[in-house]
């Protein structure tokens, strides 16, 4: 495993391990949101347990080094978000494309002041967090 990515894990505040630099590099080299399955089906040649898999994904979310979006059918799909704000802390802020034929789900960057979509605010209501979703055809579904 490179270098690279087990300076980004320590970044991140995450031990290295095996397990990690492998779920990591998974994720990295995907341009879409992966389920479970779909990381353990793209491992080399070690398969993880679910228990570990599912502590790795969830340790990468708690440090925000990975984030996890919601199917149409409520299963989770991860994904890493490596874009950076001018200060190298990582941009949260980012648009869901759903592909209404494949299911894949990939992320877009947002643009704009502060990368925050503006919206009336309603009187009472405390926003806590934003998520865009984008439905649409991806590139091999929609010829």
């Amino acid at each position: 495993m490179s270098h690279h990515l087990k300076e980004l894990l320590r970044n991140f505040g995450l031990k290295v391990t095996e397990a990690r630099l492998q779920v990591l590099q998974v994720l990295i080299n995907s341009d879409e949101a992966l389920s479970h399955s779909d990381i353990q089906e793209r491992m080399d040649d070690a398969q993880l347990d679910k228990v570990t898999l599912y502590r790795t994904l969830s340790a990468f979310e708690e440090k925000g080094l990975a984030h996890k979006v919601a199917t149409e059918d409520l299963n989770w799909r991860y994904a890493v978000h490596l874009e950076h704000s001018e200060n190298g802390e990582p941009d949260e802020q980012h648009a869901h494309f759903v592909c209404n034929k494949c299911d894949r789900i990939y992320c877009f960057p947002v643009e704009g002041e502060d990368n925050v979509v503006t919206i009336q605010q309603k009187e009472g209501f405390v926003i806590k967090e934003q998520e865009i979703r984008l439905h649409g055809l991806c590139p091999d579904c929609k010829t």
